[in-house]
């Protein structure tokens, strides 16, 4: 799957019997995606000692309505989804990612699971006076939960989420003495003095700001923008349909932060950015709060993954596999090559001479080598000034056989020009190979 960048099983096979047998080992009875990722993930404790890790979480989920008359509706492991048109099954990982540099390690954490076709609605199973443990969104606790048993070299652990983790028993259950929340605000929750949270950061004074470049998308125009910062401390008081439970504080003192565009700054017609963020960390000053707003901001990791596996890299929903079971395997490990392609692009300016041998063989190597003298130019600024096999000189390689043109002045190459590089290096790796046996 990281040679062949997909995950459908006739595009990974040589011949016949090689698919028969991935088809077999993925729905081997002996074996389950829980198999997989306790497999995959035992070393992410020893790459987190020492270290304060960020583990961002979020959901998605994988519709193959498209390919459903390859599948069996009453398989256990598959069940409605979206607006209960589709059918497929939800992913919910912990992405743990060095707060220092930003470059992701690994996982903490993965939930899969499948709701049942004749699963009653939510009215009708009364799903708000249902126990927290009981419903789906306890996923967004147990993350955390989870995530500090896993991670116990880790010296501080911040796990991050958008509105949906909003959830007070989270809040109430999940920090300990080297673990906190920054969780973006969904509702606008009563405080304990009775007033209300969105009131009183509105009545907050703004402390700083601070500049901020924006991409264009279908949503917003490029621009150089202005984020105006406030932040201050507030108790949460704890919600009324939780009165019964005495084992939760009566409040839940935190820290509000919000970071909203500079109406001058906003083009006509658009919203503003803003977002208002909890967190459990102690905030003193405006650089305090801006990391805060620096470690949310790399919340978009994850939604960069979730994206290397759909239609942007392993294309997981085009799948042919026709049980649920081989389905979720083969997600488990999709999620692993999508890393590899993620950490590829973070490193591709890595300065602390992380070797290359992490990823590619010496023979792979050599052949970089090869490629690497093709593709420097005769000027300075189109040579790849990283030192020799080490990651960052490979991903430029890699990089330059994806179409990027080297110049340090283009933007940097991203998930799709890396993929598109190892799709073509992996097939010269093959050209290489049988060359070398052809003329021994």
């Amino acid at each position: 799957m990281t040679k062949k960048k997909t995950v459908i099983i006739n595009q990974l096979s040589e011949e016949r019997r090689e698919s028969v047998g991935f088809s077999r080992f993925l729905n081997n009875d002996k074996m389950n995606w829980e198999d997989i990722y306790k497999e995959k993930s035992k070393d992410i404790n020893g790459l987190c000692e020492g270290k304060h890790v960020l583990v961002i979480n979020d959901t998605t989920e994988y519709n193959y309505y498209y390919h459903k008359n390859f599948l069996n509706i009453k398989d256990k492991e598959l069940g409605p989804i979206g607006n209960d048109s589709g059918i497929g099954f939800f992913c919910h990982p912990g992405l743990v990612v060095d707060s220092s540099n930003g470059v992701a390690l690994g996982f903490s954490y993965l939930k899969l699971w499948n709701r049942d076709f004749d699963k009653q609605s939510k009215g009708e199973r009364k799903y708000k006076q249902q126990p927290i443990a009981e419903k789906e969104s306890y996923r967004w606790i147990e993350c955390g939960q989870e995530s500090k048993k896993k991670l116990s070299k880790a010296e501080r652990i911040t796990i991050i989420a958008d509105r949906e983790s909003d959830i007070y028993e989270e809040f109430a259950e999940v920090p300990d003495g080297r673990t906190e929340l920054i969780i973006r605000s969904r509702t606008d929750r009563v405080l304990e003095d009775g007033e209300n949270l969105y009131d009183q950061i509105n009545s907050t004074k703004a402390c700083g700001s601070y500049e901020l470049k924006v991409s264009a998308t279908q949503k917003r125009k490029a621009r150089n923008t202005v984020i105006d910062l406030k932040y201050r401390r507030v108790k949460i008081k704890k919600p009324q349909n939780l009165n019964n439970n005495k084992d939760l504080p009566d409040y839940i003192e935190l820290t509000a932060i919000e970071a909203k565009e500079n109406s001058e700054r906003v083009p006509k017609g658009e919203k503003p950015i803003h977002w208002i963020l909890l967190t459990t960390h102690e905030v003193n000053n405006d650089s305090e709060a801006l990391q805060i707003i620096i470690w949310y901001s790399m919340r978009w990791q994850i939604e960069l993954l979730f994206a290397t596996t759909k239609s942007k890299g392993m294309n997981m929903e085009a799948s042919e596999l026709e049980s649920g079971k081989a389905l979720k395997s083969m997600c488990v490990l999709a999620l692993y090559v999508c890393l590899l392609i993620n950490q590829l692009r973070q490193l591709r300016n890595d300065e602390s001479g992380i070797n290359a041998g992490i990823w590619f063989t010496k023979k792979q190597i050599e052949l970089l080598k090869l490629i690497c003298m093709r593709y420097e130019g005769r000027t300075e600024k189109q040579k790849n000034h990283h030192k020799e096999e080490t990651i960052a000189w490979a991903a430029w390689t890699i990089a330059r056989l994806g179409g990027w043109k080297g110049y340090s002045c283009e933007s940097p190459p991203g998930n799709k020009t890396f993929k598109w590089g190892l799709d073509r290096f992996y097939a010269m790796y093959e050209g290489y190979i049988i060359t070398e046996k052809m003329c021994a």
